[in-house]
């Protein structure tokens, strides 16, 4: 069954009735996606029933956003009059989104004094992309910052026990928090989680942060994953995904039985780019990586890729802007070139059909 079958099977219990699971954690990592912008204009705390009701007015009709936004907005709405989920407490929400950065993180209270920290991430639109890359040669990034300083100045004295977790980019966030907040917020968390987001750079993974934190940490992954593969990783823990490729990525694939993850092994494709990913980051340097990351701009641009999917039709276009491009030396180019390669082999089995029918399905949910 997939994430809202548990939703109908589980949604009549309360946490009391049945604990705290790893089924929960993503769906409350999840829900820092949806739309809370509008909801907290004129309050700063609500239930998730008071939070769904609002957004069906104000959506209605209206809901246009890339697609991880859409379906945390159909989870919102779908979990609102549920006995496990209606109660949560909603607070402190806040989001940044500049030309530097974007950042979002909510705060769940599911039990008395028991919260969930969930870090919102990105999708497969190649922005959110871009700021996966990024992580792999820059530490700390502003969001990450943000992240640090979140927990700090939310929970530093509050006595609550947390769960600090978030999907993609969020379960780095996640993860980089949890290390770095101060000893009276490490004290109250009991687990992070990272929901198939990138991992660490190379010192931070070795650090004394890390391996404090470490036995806490728990990094889920489907067994097609790809965000999850970026930068050194442990603690994994693979579960089966009914789809393939990139729309692996997406939880709502993720297939459960009973309170739990069907449990598998990484599939050959997604260990051929792990191994992949590793080698064409460390042959180049911090230099390559931040040329890489202005150079990739230009290049979707010219090729006019706007997301994953795009490039699985346009690839040629994107080689061909490589290899024409005047302002770039042929180590960059090189970079660029082992690059779409590497994606473009992740997406080769998503076929438009299947997202067709994914967008089918997924637009019946929650009604």
């Amino acid at each position: 069954m997939n994430l809202y079958n548990y939703i109908d099977d589980y949604g009549i219990y309360s946490f009391s009735e049945k604990k705290f699971n790893d089924i929960d954690a993503v769906i409350l990592s999840f829900l820092s996606y949806a739309n809370f912008n509008e909801i907290f204009h004129t309050k700063s705390s609500m239930t998730i029933k008071e939070a769904g009701r609002i957004h069906i007015g104000l959506q209605k009709g209206k809901d246009r956003n890339i697609m991880a936004v859409r379906e945390a907005n159909k989870l919102l709405r779908y979990i609102k009059d549920t006995k496990r989920y209606q109660d949560c407490k909603l607070f402190h929400y806040e989001y940044i989104g500049n030309d530097d950065i974007q950042f979002g993180a909510i705060s769940i209270e599911f039990l008395p004094n028991r919260v969930f920290v969930s870090f919102e991430g990105t999708d497969q639109l190649f922005s959110g992309w871009k700021e996966n890359f990024m992580l792999g040669h820059k530490f700390p990034t502003l969001s990450h910052k943000e992240a640090i300083k979140y927990l700090n100045k939310h929970f530093s004295f509050t006595n609550k026990r947390l769960l600090v977790g978030g999907h993609s980019k969020g379960g780095n966030l996640a993860l980089v928090a949890g290390m770095y907040s101060n000893l009276l917020v490490r004290m109250e968390i009991d687990k992070v989680y990272n929901m198939d987001g990138p991992g660490l750079l190379e010192k931070e993974f070795h650090s004394k942060q890390y391996q404090k934190i470490k036995k806490k940490y728990t990094h889920i992954l489907p067994n097609y994953s790809v965000v999850g593969l970026l930068l050194n990783h442990s603690n994994d823990q693979i579960v089966v995904s009914s789809n393939k490729g990139v729309l692996a990525h997406n939880v709502v694939y993720w297939q459960i039985e009973g309170t739990h993850f069907v449990k598998t092994k990484l599939s050959t494709l997604s260990q051929e780019l792990d191994k992949e990913i590793n080698t064409w980051y460390s042959q180049y340097k911090e230099e390559d990586k931040e040329n890489f990351i202005i150079n990739i701009d230009t290049v979707l641009k010219d090729a006019n890729v706007d997301s994953i999917l795009d490039l699985k039709e346009k690839g040629k276009n994107v080689m061909n802007v490589i290899r024409e491009m005047k302002d770039i030396d042929e180590r960059s180019r090189k970079m660029m070139t082992q690059f779409f390669t590497i994606i473009l082999k992740c997406i080769k089995d998503v076929k438009k059909e299947e997202f067709k029918q994914f967008m089918s399905n997924f637009l019946k949910i929650g009604g």
